[in-house]
């Protein structure tokens, strides 16, 4: 098929890949080289068109429906079809992103929204991935590994959200993250209320609940972390130094994102092993869990210690707790 005068036009002015992601230094290797390609290549074959970000947002929740269906039925063709089904959700998942970025088209609801696709494609898919689990190998160990492997991949995504969000801010100076901060909970109830009631529904049982649950979270895991996040204001100094002191840890939080729990989850589906991820989601994720806890507590200490030699931040200390004061005016902030 080929494209008219004016979407020829459209299509050449998509910026490049580059420009439309937050950062590579958020993204698992996968996520960063694969999905995030083949997200942009969608993009580029519909950027002429109306087609909108909240658009191909509800289509990853219908194609995750199916997948969920697929599982459900369970033979070795529906499993791989369903498979193929979740890994495309993932894909679009990224999409929507690229093209809000691509048209600035981003927004706090925007959030919301792509937040609640994403729990209705974790529920139409692992609750289905579970059953098909039972009724294949009716083992009930497999039952007991179920309630952990769903509560601690809530806790893992909850902290990768903020280590990420914190990461852009502590990193981009200028840009800073994707949405408000765990802390401005009442400001995002406040904003859905002039908004229709589907984002009011997404603010108030999707993002609001998520962002309460990511600061009890971050606030009892690495408390000096969450008040850093609070009062850090990035310059190039700052940036500097945020990045070379977590880079490290958020390569491994990214690790325990969304992406991998999906294409995991989807390759062990087409090849009919469900238990196999399970056993990966229990054991090896959090094991990288606890890796990236300890890691990411001495790199919060050390980012500390290098802004308060620096004087960029004042620091009082109460034996082994650290109440972080103000940010100090930085001679180098732009």
């Amino acid at each position: 098929m080929h494209l008219g005068p004016a979407m020829r036009s459209e299509a050449a002015s998509l910026p490049r890949l580059s420009s439309v992601l937050k950062s590579n230094d958020v993204e698992d290797p996968v996520n960063r080289y694969l999905h995030r390609t083949l997200a942009y290549l969608f993009v580029r074959s519909i950027f002429g068109t109306p087609i909108t970000p909240n658009m191909i947002t509800l289509s990853s929740v219908v194609i995750g429906l199916v997948a969920g269906c697929a599982f459900i039925w369970g033979s070795p063709t529906a499993m791989l079809v369903g498979g193929a089904c979740l890994w495309g959700a993932a894909i679009l998942d990224g999409a929507d992103g690229i093209l809000a970025r691509a048209k600035d088209l981003q927004s706090e609801f925007g959030r919301a929204l792509d937040g609640s696709a994403d729990a209705l494609v974790a529920v139409f898919t692992v609750f289905p991935a579970f059953y098909h689990i039972w009724v294949t190998h009716h083992n009930p160990y497999h039952l007991a590994l179920m309630v952990p492997a769903v509560g601690l991949t809530v806790v893992h995504l909850a902290a990768y959200d903020f280590y990420k969000e914190s990461y852009l801010r502590g990193t981009r100076p200028g840009q800073g993250g994707e949405g408000r901060d765990a802390d401005a909970i009442e400001e995002s109830v406040e904003a859905a209320r002039h908004e229709g009631p589907i984002i009011q529904m997404a603010m108030k049982y999707i993002l609001v609940p998520h962002l309460e649950r990511q600061k009890a979270i971050v606030s009892w895991l690495n408390p000096d972390a969450w008040r850093l996040s609070q009062l850090l204001q990035s310059d190039d100094q700052t940036s500097e130094i945020y990045r070379k002191e977590n880079l490290g840890p958020m390569r491994l939080w990214a690790l325990v994102s969304l992406a991998p729990h999906t294409y995991l989850m989807a390759i062990c589906a087409m090849l009919d092993r469900l238990d196999v991820y399970l056993y990966i989601r229990v054991f090896l994720m959090n094991g990288i869990f606890l890796v990236a806890i300890f890691w990411q507590r001495r790199a919060t200490r050390r980012t500390i210690e290098e802004l308060t030699r620096l004087g960029n931040l004042e620091v009082r200390s109460a034996g082994d707790v650290t109440t972080l004061l103000r940010p100090r005016e930085s001679t180098s902030r732009v």
